[in-house]
Parts: structure tokens; sequence; C-alpha cells
């Protein structure tokens, strides 16, 4: 029997610990493969790529504007398709906001006499999101949509009001939200559509609305094995585009 302690027994529970690693990512990879292979994951491939101009009305901030771009990654399902996008402006906040906030600080100096002087403060926010979207599957080139999703907003303050305090750091911010978007999208030409949409954004503490139109280039409608086309054939090929219908997108 080898001593618990010894060299040899340390190598020896090194090495069973070395096979159980293994064993735990073999089977978390094997069950994410699985999970994968259920929604569909592995078919997904971009379709369309967009652009989009609109204007947004953030909680307590200035109405402005907002530019946005999306990637159409096709459908999970004929009815159900994955999107990603990235968006960004840039406001200042309200007066009245400023104006509180600074009647706030001049109600706690301890020398009534000296004054705070509300000065503007600006804000940033780039934003990457994702969204499940539902489209009726019909073939009609009218398509409203209605999806759901998560978004990634990196928010950055400033202003002589806040620079260097503690709360330029609490609004400098990587936050985690939700959003809900809803629209329209009409497929013009065979690579070229237009899309309208509304969108309502909610994080700790922030939330947006906003409404917005742009152009969609679409790159040709692509069908993985086993996924039925608008038309309610399968597709026989294993990807690319199809001669029949090229020039159209996977809606």
């Amino acid at each position: 029997m080898v001593p618990r302690n010894s060299p040899a027994g340390i190598a020896k529970r090194r090495l069973a610990l070395g096979l159980l690693f293994v064993f735990v990512c073999a089977t978390r990879a094997r069950a994410q493969v699985e999970i994968i292979d259920k929604i569909g994951l592995d078919r997904l491939q971009i379709t369309s790529l967009g652009v989009a101009y609109g204007a947004i009305f953030p909680s307590q901030v200035e109405a402005t504007r907002v530019y946005a771009v999306q990637a159409d990654y096709g459908n999970l399902s004929p009815t159900w398709r994955v999107v990603f996008g990235g968006s960004y402006w840039s406001s200042r906040f309200r007066t009245n906001v400023i104006q509180s906030f600074a009647d706030s600080l001049q109600k706690s100096l301890a020398n009534p006499s000296d004054h705070i002087l509300p000065s503007p403060v600006h804000v940033y926010d780039v934003t990457f999101s994702g969204d499940f979207r539902f489209t009726p599957n019909y073939s009609g080139e009218l398509k409203p949509f209605f999806g759901v999703g998560l978004a990634a907003h990196v928010i950055n303050a400033e202003g002589a009001l806040i620079n260097g305090t503690f709360i330029e750091r609490a609004l400098d911010d990587i936050a985690a939200g939700f959003y809900v978007t809803g629209g329209v999208s009409v497929h013009l030409l065979p690579q070229f559509g237009l899309e309208g949409a509304a969108r309502a954004d909610l994080l700790s503490g922030f939330r947006s609305t906003q409404i917005r139109g742009g152009a969609t280039y679409y790159f040709g409608r692509i069908h993985p094995r086993g996924i039925p086309s608008d038309d309610g054939r399968s597709s026989s090929g294993s990807g690319g585009t199809s001669g029949s219908n090229a020039g159209k997108s996977t809606r």
C-alpha cells in the first residue's frame, strides 16, 4: 500500500483529479452540444445586415438621436429568428434633474454662503444586444415582428459637476438589461428592404424607449438541410443559396 503523503500517493491523487476534471469537462461539453443541436444554433448564419437611425427617449436625459446596426442570423424555426445589434447615442441630463442634484448638494454644505453652480452632465451609451424575434410565416413581403432580448450597456457620464466624484464612478457602468421590440419590415427589391421598429429598454435605475427606421441588405436565401422554406418545402442541400430563390432572405 502506497503511503498517502508519499510522492507516489500525491501523484496518484493528482492523476485521479485530472481524470475527473477531464470527465466533467467532456460531460459538460457533450451537454452543450446536445443543447445546441436541440435549439438549432448550429444552423445560424448571417442572412442580412441593416443600419438604422431614430430617436431615443431615456429617463432623466434629453431625447436625442440613436444610430444602430443589426445582423440577422437566420431562423431557429419557421417563425423564430436570431438578431444581434449595436447602437450608440449621446445626450445630457435634463436641466431640472441637474438643478435638483445641485440643490441637494447645497443643503448639505456646512457653510450656507457657499454655492453649488449647476453645469451640464453629458452621458453616452454604447449598447450590444441580441434578441429572438417572432415573425409570422407567410409568403408576403410585409413582415411584422415582435422580439425579446438582452442587452449590455456601456455607459459613460462626464461633467464639471461630477468629475472625479463617486457620482461619476456610479454613473460610469457596464450594465445588463432586458428589452422588447416590435415593428415591421418590407422587402422592396431582391436584396434590399426597409424596416421600422419601436423598442423599450429596462435596466437597473435606467429606462429608455426609441423609434427608428432603416435599410436592410439581404445576402440571399439560405436553406440548411431539413429547414423548410417559406413555401413549405424542405431544402435538400446542406447550405448555400438556392438558384430559384437567390436574392431573397430567410425571413
